[in-house]
């Protein structure tokens, strides 16, 4: 048996052989991957990997909603944020007086939260209940309101004041006389709740009442140290459902019909009631 030798310059040889073919398969092994990842798709301009667009998600997903608003009694509108505003007029009856007066109202409320909102109303009635003498009675009134809403529906409470006059503490005539403040200004503490049901897309429901305490004698709203009750039903329809264009100018529109019934709750003073039928507008920004 022959056993072959071999001499160091064939070992060298060999070596480089084993270098060549280990440095092919590298390559090798290298350029296989990036072609098939070159199976993926083409490449761009600068051979990078093309990135595939982000789907464009549709206008109404990504837009805001929309301000949700129900009508409120007196022409006040639910809001969850904004100012609302309302004017309303009609004519008003007492029990002890033959002719109907001129009644005008309003209602302005700046909404601080989606659950509390403050403001301001007056009422002034005005005419000539009978033929020998004329009334007319201002009121005015500060208010806070809390409230509760669902998503066709919303309720409220909240204490109310209102006075007669408001220029009695600095009226330098007044002062002179001597009028007492309370007397003269006929301050009066109520409880104010009510809420609207907006039961179609059109139409709504509302219901309002007070209990209304009297500090001072006056003849309009209350009456010395007795409570006053106030109920106010209506009907509101939404202007926004019938001219659409409106909705990029205002979140809210409402029209007002209602019909206010008030209630002397103490046989002290004799018995008394009072109702109006108003209508009238209520807007929001």
């Amino acid at each position: 048996m022959d056993i072959a030798i071999i001499s160091p310059y064939d070992q060298r040889g060999v070596m480089k052989a084993f270098r060549a073919a280990f440095l092919l398969l590298s390559v090798v092994g290298i350029a296989l991957p990036a072609k098939a990842a070159s199976i993926e798709g083409p490449k761009g301009d600068a051979g990078e990997a093309p990135v595939e667009p982000r789907p464009r998600l549709p206008l109404d997903s990504i837009r805001a909603p929309e301000t949700r608003s129900v009508p409120y009694p007196n022409g006040a509108i639910y809001l969850a944020h904004g100012i609302t505003g309302a004017f309303m007029g009609g004519k008003r009856g007492l029990s002890r007086d033959k002719n109907f007066l001129f009644q005008w109202q309003g209602d302005l409320s700046y909404f601080y939260t989606p659950w509390f909102s403050g403001g301001m109303a007056f009422r002034i009635v005005a005419g000539e209940p009978n033929s020998d003498r004329q009334k007319i009675i201002n009121r005015y009134y500060a208010q806070g309101r809390f409230h509760k809403s669902w998503e066709n529906a919303a309720v409220y409470v909240g204490p109310q004041i209102g006075v007669g006059n408001i220029n009695i503490l600095t009226d330098s005539i007044a002062k002179q006389h001597g009028l007492e403040p309370i007397k003269n200004t006929k301050p009066t503490l109520a409880l104010d709740f009510g809420g609207g049901w907006k039961f179609s897309r059109f139409v709504g429901l509302t219901f309002g009442s007070n209990l209304e305490y009297s500090l001072a004698a006056e003849d309009q709203s209350g009456v010395t140290n007795s409570f006053n009750m106030h109920v106010v039903p209506g009907l509101a329809l939404d202007v926004l459902t019938l001219t659409p264009h409106l909705r990029k100018l205002v979140p809210a529109f409402y029209a007002y019909m209602e019909s206010q019934t008030g209630f002397l709750l103490s046989t002290g003073s004799g018995n008394r009631m009072e109702y109006a039928f108003v209508g009238g507008l209520g807007l929001a920004f």
